[in-house]
């Protein structure tokens, strides 16, 4: 672990080894609290994650910001080498998998206490700033409005670039169910109704939630087989199917289980089922990961679609503020569900404006070959 002094006083520190990281739980726990951090930005998931996906190629560089024996800001990156590069790039821990292994991490950002947001985003960035032995830090899924992109729009001296990478849809429920349903258009609301009376002549969708680490298990195995059922329709293999992903998430469950920071929950119509869909909480919201739903029953019945309603009606009655469907690229099925809207981006730090210019040129290079190749009637695969 390699500390120095910041000029604002506090001081960074980067770890480097899993041992440290491992002894950091507590302290980042209490941070994550003190910051109202989201899930995806809990040391379970990030140190799980290390733990999974990491290999001898990579380095953890884990920024921990004190103020004195005081942990008050903390950004979990590590590098990598990314295609033919001769220099590293750094990127969160939790982003950077292989597409088939992909956790689907967003939301990230640095996480501060509240009483040193600046001063530990300045910390951070003048550390970034420096970027000795990497061409780039590429930092994934952020919402437009997460403190390092206010803190990096206000310095103006880094190089970066901004992509487009879609919105969070997230419902708030601090609206009346009543209200929330007026969001939804008339031919939706009128399929909506259709499908309703369907389930309800066949006595209706029952839910069910995982109360024990045997049911969890069996949930899992359930979640699995409908996902890849649902993927089939579209030709796409269940993400399932990776190794890394299942035991990412077995080990992740284990230990967030207990305090209620996830849940599978099932929907039956009889004795059939349906639907299932799993679900991290934190104090504030609760987040769709993922969900599977029978393929022979979903014209008829729209098992996902009354399964989201019926969690959204859950979340709203426990007393929490959003139910958050993800992000997701327009046109998405979740515009169909009366969502707020965030602008989330990836951006790019580069060490020097040289660095950027040459990534600039070579998007704009690949951008031409595909558009030659498009004219000869050549796809890419």
């Amino acid at each position: 672990m390699i500390e120095s002094v910041p000029p604002a006083g506090l001081t960074l520190s980067v770890v480097d080894d899993s041992a440290t990281f491992a002894e950091m739980a507590d302290e980042w726990r209490v941070l994550a609290n003190q910051s109202s951090a989201c899930f995806f930005m809990s040391w379970e998931w990030h140190y799980t994650w290390w733990q999974v996906y990491s290999t001898p190629k990579h380095r953890l560089y884990l920024l921990r910001v004190s103020d004195g024996d005081k942990l008050v800001g903390v950004l979990p990156l590590y590098s990598c080498r990314q295609g033919l590069a001769l220099r590293h790039t750094l990127l969160f821990t939790g982003t950077g998998e292989a597409r088939a292994d992909e956790v689907t991490t967003e939301y990230l950002d640095v996480i501060a206490h509240p009483d040193y947001q600046k001063q530990v985003c300045d910390v951070v960035l003048d550390w970034i700033s420096g970027c000795a032995g990497w061409d780039r830090v590429e930092l994934r899924f952020l919402l437009d409005d997460a403190l390092l992109v206010k803190a990096y729009r206000e310095r103006g001296d880094l190089s970066i670039i901004e992509r487009d990478v879609g919105n969070r849809y997230r419902v708030d429920l601090a609206s009346s169910e009543t209200a929330h349903l007026e969001k939804l258009s008339k031919s939706r609301a009128k399929r909506i109704g259709r499908s309703q009376r369907a389930l309800e002549k066949e006595g209706g969708l029952t839910q069910s939630s995982v109360s024990s680490a045997d049911e969890l298990n069996q949930a899992f195995v359930l979640l699995a087989e409908l996902n890849h059922e649902r993927q089939a329709t579209k030709s796409r293999k269940s993400v399932f199917a990776s190794e890394k992903f299942n035991l990412f998430h077995r080990q992740l469950v284990a230990q967030v289980f207990a305090n209620g920071s996830v849940n599978i929950h099932q929907f039956k119509l009889k004795n059939s089922l349906l639907a299932v869909i799993y679900c991290f909480y934190d104090e504030q919201t609760c987040y769709y990961y993922q969900s599977g739903f029978s393929r022979r029953e979903s014209n008829k019945y729209m098992p996902l679609t009354f399964a989201h309603f019926a969690e959204i009606k859950c979340n709203r009655e426990a007393g929490l503020a959003y139910y958050d469907l993800m992000r997701a690229e327009p046109p998405t099925y979740k515009e169909d569900f009366g969502c707020e809207t965030t602008p989330m981006i990836t951006s790019f730090i580069f060490c020097t404006p040289s660095r950027l210019w040459w990534f600039n040129a070579r998007k704009a290079i690949r951008r031409k070959l595909v558009a030659s190749l498009k004219a000869l009637g050549i796809e890419r695969s």
